[in-house]
């Protein structure tokens, strides 16, 4: 399959970013939003390619939870000259661990000043034809956050909803409801309870945002690529946050 049919095909899949939600340039925060249960021999790969968007991470790397692969990430961390230190708040990188409910097929997303960037390189699409070449399906979602992510956890107060990058609604963590939206890749349908939100109903090919436990703290995300849509928790530092 030749690149170009490649990127057709992804706009229909959530294994790399949409072309039409190209990022605006200038200065903010990013993630990298990786499926692999191997994600220190991946993000390895990735980070060579990184600075072609992401500059100036610093050279130092922490972990705001648990990882079950973090030896594995100290040590190529390590190898290409990052520091390991306690805080994440001195931290350039850090890194956080969410089990998938659901094992899906290795994917790759990077968000951008609250966009989803079209990383279009030929070693990324290289990268991912290897991860998926044996159909193995993966449980360990890893997100890679540069500098901007918010180390300290904050509950949050509000859940907003995003479809093709606009905010369209933000729903009270304290409501017991659920919406359903008109997205274009279908229908999407997320719930709020107990002060969490996540997605009960998708119609999207994968269904990693189905896989997606629930998200309770301000700033955490849970993406679906196919329908161009996100709901992100927002908290005290979070509230006014717009996506343009």
């Amino acid at each position: 399959m030749e690149r170009r049919d490649f990127f057709k095909k992804v706009i229909l899949t959530p294994v790399l970013t949409p072309l039409f939600l190209a990022a605006k340039k200038g200065k903010g925060g990013c993630e990298l939003y990786l499926i692999a249960d191997n994600p220190e021999e991946i993000f390895s790969l990735i980070l060579e390619e990184l600075h072609n968007y992401v500059a100036n991470y610093g050279n130092s790397f922490s972990f705001l939870n648990s990882h079950p692969r973090e030896n594995g990430l100290r040590r190529i961390l390590s190898q290409r000259g990052l520091t390991y230190v306690h805080k994440p708040t001195q931290a350039g990188l850090t890194f956080s661990f969410r089990p998938l409910h659901r094992k899906n097929l290795p994917s790759f997303t990077l968000i951008k000043e609250g966009r989803i960037w079209d990383i279009r390189s030929r070693k990324f699409y290289s990268l991912w034809r290897e991860m998926n070449k044996n159909h193995m399906l993966s449980s360990c979602l890893t997100i890679v956050s540069f500098k901007s992510r918010q180390s300290r956890l904050f509950s949050g107060k509000y859940v907003s909803v995003y479809k093709d990058g606009r905010k369209t609604e933000m729903i009270s963590l304290e409501e017991n409801v659920t919406r359903s939206y008109i997205a274009r890749g279908g229908k999407i349908t997320l719930r709020v309870n107990d002060r969490k939100s996540w997605v009960s109903e998708s119609s999207c090919r994968h269904k990693i945002c189905l896989s997606s436990p629930p998200v309770s703290f301000a700033g955490e995300r849970i993406i679906c690529v196919p329908n161009h849509f996100f709901l992100e928790i927002q908290g005290p530092s979070h509230i006014d946050t717009s996506i343009g």
